[in-house]
């Protein structure tokens, strides 16, 4: 494989604490509740999952997004294990990294930086760019388009089924990551740690 694709949160970055933080606190304001674990895993699925669930609304929604990207709200938003070392592995046997995340163009770059990471990557794709979420292939087939990739060399990595069907969409090796007993997957690889996909 020389081409990896990556997704950015609970993938590189172990941002789900932080994000379901916000996620109660902005429930908070309103006068309402919320399971921290529960939240959680339906945060994990998507947003709009969670939203769905819990009956969020427009305003509560722009609430939430404002303190999830606030840097300093606690949790920190953190790399996840051996992030940086595969990174950096990727790039000195030759291969690619590239971001295609969900989440905007402000808050990936910042912590990418924040970790000096950016210059890993040789291309970046993220909400700004206005493609239909994932599953949806637009993205990867836009990524693949332009950096001129064999899709034969090519794997979308991530941490949700969305990230897996997007590749497989796009015709493309997909590889899901899980910390904990992996699911049913339509992914050609399933990882544990990130350093494993240095062996396909």
């Amino acid at each position: 494989m020389k081409n990896y694709i990556w997704d950015f949160d609970g993938m590189l970055f172990d941002s789900y604490p932080h994000i379901t933080a916000a996620f109660l606190k902005m429930m908070a304001d309103f006068g309402r509740q919320a399971d921290y674990d529960k939240a959680k895993a339906l945060l994990e699925v998507s947003f709009a999952t969670c939203y769905e669930y819990y009956g969020v609304t427009e305003e509560m929604g722009e609430r939430h997004h404002f303190y999830e990207r606030q840097f300093d709200f606690m949790p920190p938003v953190v790399p996840l294990p051996n992030t940086y070392e595969t990174l950096k592995a990727v790039c000195d046997k030759g291969g690619r990294n590239i971001l295609y995340t969900h989440r905007g163009r402000e808050t990936s770059r910042y912590y990418l930086e924040k970790y000096g990471m950016t210059g890993f990557f040789s291309f970046f794709t993220d909400s700004s760019d206005g493609f239909p979420s994932k599953p949806a292939p637009d993205a990867i087939e836009h990524i693949c388009l332009t950096c001129g990739l064999d899709k034969s060399e090519t794997v979308m990595t991530g941490d949700r089924e969305i990230d897996v069907l997007a590749g497989r969409n796009a015709g493309i090796y997909s590889c899901l990551f899980t910390r904990g007993e992996a699911p049913k997957t339509a992914a050609d690889y399933v990882i544990h740690d990130i350093k494993e996909i240095l062996s396909f």
